[in-house]
């Protein structure tokens, strides 16, 4: 069994399969550039968040240092209380 094609049907068959191929790779890579964009879109959104978040940051978070320098202020208001409390016991003691 022998084939025959003529050199102008090879021709046609080859650049219509180069042509659909051709076609492919335009498909695959505007999907490509879409989900890219998509992507980018994203980390966008993100970076913004990101700046949002890092803006508050400073409004919402108490630093170690203030807590220990508002515990320290707290606990000696505390003291003072306490030694107040103990000299007027001592002194209702003493009264009689």
């Amino acid at each position: 069994m022998v084939i025959e094609i003529d050199f102008w049907n090879l021709v046609s068959l080859l650049l219509g399969f180069i042509g659909v191929l051709a076609t492919f790779g335009k498909v695959l890579l505007h999907q490509l550039d879409v989900r890219i964009n998509q992507q980018s879109n994203r980390m966008d959104k993100l970076e913004q968040q990101l700046n949002e978040t890092v803006a508050r940051l400073p409004l919402e978070y108490q630093r170690r240092e203030d807590a220990i320098r508002f515990e320290t202020i707290l606990n000696a208001k505390l003291d003072a209380i306490g030694m107040r409390i103990e000299r007027l016991i001592m002194e209702w003691k003493h009264e009689p």
